[in-house]
């Protein structure tokens, strides 16, 4: 297989995943690809499953081209690249396929070059950025960003992050964000944040990422702090789209690359999971302009009176809220979604079944259970 034809077959391999990894006319998707994978890398990354497996299992279909111990070195390998995902197991490592977007790109913090980031920007633009956003349910959620928010309901668990990172066991991390690296890489520096560890982890994954020397440990009251720091710099809070998160991305409107995708759509709120809107007491309202200035998401109108919240741009984030002197400003609950999925399993179960129909993730399962990939 021509170098061509095998990276156009890994582009159509990742393409069948939750998270879509389409084709464009310019080609940038397969720059990106072989920036991320060498030939022989390609070729291995294409008996890899979107469920991740054991090498052993993965061994059957390389077909004799290399043994367990070989094959399990070159995973290795790729996983320390960031273009697999390796993930922990029962029975030893289970590797298998990763998105590029949570996935690929975030791996290549503190590694990241001005190619590649101009090459993933590119492509959000061309046609990442819309499979990303398109799913019913999304990868990440926004939560409100302060504790004291006035909320006119009781705000649901997976909706309070500071009470879930209290009530947390640990243990926590936090890393560099990927985002605000690849734009200073390419002279377009944060105008939000010079706090460069953004990226809050949890749990197995605040594990992995510290010991792959990514992240550095941080205690339950760094955490706390990282999110009061969030609020006072106005950053928005997202994290994974669970009950039970993994991470907490604390992200601006200059550098993240869901904002800055959204904000160029007429209604991206549509696009977002929360349950939260922004609403205006016009009779508090000093006009001070502070609300429209903390937006990250250009949802609030103000001319010469009492700012309006444009509803189809709100993603219910807070920032408004937490720094309006006159209490103008608080947060109503939407009709209610359903909850969040409640673990990263179930996440991109529901994804998937979205993506492909009952039936398809019925297949890919029963496939998956006799060894075949996903």
């Amino acid at each position: 297989m021509e170098d061509d034809e095998l990276y156009r077959a890994l582009q159509h391999h990742l393409d069948r995943m939750p998270v879509a990894y389409p084709a464009t006319e310019s080609g940038v998707e397969i720059r990106i690809l072989k920036q991320l994978f060498t030939p022989d890398e390609a070729r291995l990354a294409l008996c890899l499953s979107a469920l991740p497996e054991t090498s052993g299992t993965i061994h059957r279909r390389v077909r004799g081209e290399m043994s367990v111990e070989q094959l399990r070195e070159a995973l290795d390998r790729m996983a320390d690249k960031g273009s697999i995902q390796k993930l922990p197991g029962r029975n030893g490592p289970r590797y298998g396929k990763a998105p590029l977007v949570l996935g690929m790109y975030e791996a290549q913090v503190n590694r990241l070059t001005p190619e590649l980031e101009r090459d993933v920007r590119a492509y959000f633009d061309e046609a990442f950025g819309r499979e990303m956003l398109g799913p019913r349910t999304p990868q990440m959620r926004t939560v409100p960003v302060h504790k004291s928010i006035p909320v006119v309901h009781a705000t649901a668990r997976y909706d309070d992050i500071r009470r879930f990172v209290e009530a947390s066991p640990g243990p926590f991390a936090a890393i560099p964000c990927v985002c605000r690296q690849g734009r200073a890489l390419t002279g377009q520096p944060c105008r939000q944040t010079s706090e460069p560890h953004n990226c809050l982890m949890f749990g197995v994954a605040a594990a992995m990422m510290t010991q792959k020397g990514i992240a550095r440990p941080v205690s339950k009251g760094e955490m706390l702090g990282f999110l009061e720091q969030a609020d006072r710099q106005g950053l928005v809070l997202q994290p994974q789209n669970t009950a039970d998160p993994l991470f907490v991305c604390c992200c601006c409107g200059c550098c993240c690359g869901v904002l800055t995708t959204a904000k160029k759509l007429p209604k991206p709120a549509e696009f977002f999971q929360s349950d939260f809107l922004a609403m205006v007491d016009a009779g508090k309202c000093q006009i001070c302009g502070t609300c429209t200035t903390r937006c990250q998401m250009d949802a609030i109108a103000a001319d010469d009176g009492p700012p309006m919240v444009l509803e189809e741009r709100c993603i219910g984030c807070g920032l408004c809220v937490t720094s309006c002197p006159s209490e103008a400003m608080s947060l109503r609950t939407k009709e209610r979604r359903p909850p969040p999925p409640n673990d990263m399993r179930e996440l991109y179960t529901t994804m998937f079944k979205e993506r492909f129909g009952p039936l398809g993730a019925a297949a890919a399962l029963a496939g998956h259970l006799v060894g075949r990939k996903v």
